[in-house]
């Protein structure tokens, strides 16, 4: 089912300030942006093959620091219905998140209620 830890993802309340201390003082290279109408960019980051996904707090309305840990899958929509099977809480369905993307999400609960993502990109 899953294929790989995909990324972590934080939010903060400053992304272009963690993407400066990211890139200059830990030298990760952004890999992608996606632009947010209202507030800071959610940025992509390489960090070894997995990826840093830095989320803008306004947007999340989450207190900065860890939000959740992201499994590659091949279809969010059948992973998510394999772990329901499993007795799996799915805190959200999954979604397209839409903007041309390519991406479907959905987020289950782990030991400690983790927050856990499935994640798919259409290549």
């Amino acid at each position: 089912m899953v294929h790989k830890i995909h990324k972590i993802a934080v939010v903060t309340d400053d992304v272009e300030g963690a993407v400066e201390f990211y890139t200059q003082k830990l030298g990760l290279t952004v890999v992608e942006r996606f632009a947010n109408e209202d507030d800071d960019d959610y940025v992509f980051l390489d960090a070894g093959g997995i990826l840093l996904e830095l989320m803008p707090q306004k947007t999340e309305g989450h207190p900065s620091g860890f939000h959740h840990i992201s499994f590659e899958v091949d279809s969010v929509e059948d992973s998510a219905q394999e772990l329901k099977d499993k007795g799996v809480t799915i805190t959200k369905e999954p979604f397209d998140v839409g903007g041309g993307t390519g991406i479907t999400l959905g987020f289950f609960e782990g030991p400690n209620q983790l927050n856990l993502q499935l994640f798919h990109r259409e290549k």
